[in-house]
């Protein structure tokens, strides 16, 4: 075989084993694995109690960069034994393309400090729950529906969280939340963090 022949053979073979890898790692990949998390995060990415936020996969952007924000209402200042409130989480940012989140509500400080506090429930499809954790924490995150914009610029989600059925103190719900440019890459995301606290009624 002379010289030409012999390197167009190589590249030939070469171009073969590189697309058999491609289709191998495509095959072998979960499609949750991908940087997008359209199935929600992995458990443990709130920013409470020495948890990681949603930056741990999604880089380069300072967190709650200007221009975006993260709000959480529907919180009582005061909650009462086993009552249930809606939470409405809500992500702005300009441009936003895919959004995603997660929420936990946990006893503040004491003995108990760290552990669930109470039980968070979805309303509709664009929330699920898991547990996760010894003992299990509660997170409610995105669907792949829920990772949908509602509005323009804007992704809501409501939970349902039901107080303890005791007053045993203070809960801080975390949350964070990825307003993305829909890339699927970590890059170009703006990732928001915060805490909201309520403390037992008091008879």
């Amino acid at each position: 075989m002379d010289a030409p022949g012999f390197l167009r053979a190589v590249f030939i073979r070469s171009c073969g084993f590189l697309l058999l890898g491609l289709a191998s790692w495509m095959l072998l990949s979960p499609p949750e694995a991908g940087p997008a998390y359209l199935e929600g995060p992995p458990p443990g990415h709130t920013g409470g109690f020495n948890e990681p936020t949603c930056q741990a996969c999604h880089s380069g952007e300072p967190l709650n960069e200007a221009g975006g924000d993260l709000a959480l209402s529907g919180v009582p200042a005061s909650y009462n034994p086993g009552n249930s409130y809606l939470l409405t989480i809500t992500l702005r940012r300009g441009l936003l393309q895919r959004a995603g989140f997660q929420l936990s509500a946990r006893y503040a400080d004491g003995e108990n400090a760290g552990h669930q506090a109470g039980d968070l429930a979805p309303v509709d499809g664009r929330v699920r729950v898991i547990a996760a954790g010894e003992p299990p924490i509660l997170y409610a995150e995105h669907s792949v529906t829920g990772s949908e914009v509602s509005l323009r610029d804007t992704a809501l989600w409501i939970v349902e969280w039901t107080a303890p059925a005791e007053r045993t103190g203070a809960i801080v719900f975390h949350a964070a939340a990825n307003a993305s440019n829909d890339d699927n890459s970590e890059f170009g995301d703006f990732v928001y963090n915060g805490s909201w606290r309520s403390v037992a009624w008091a008879p």
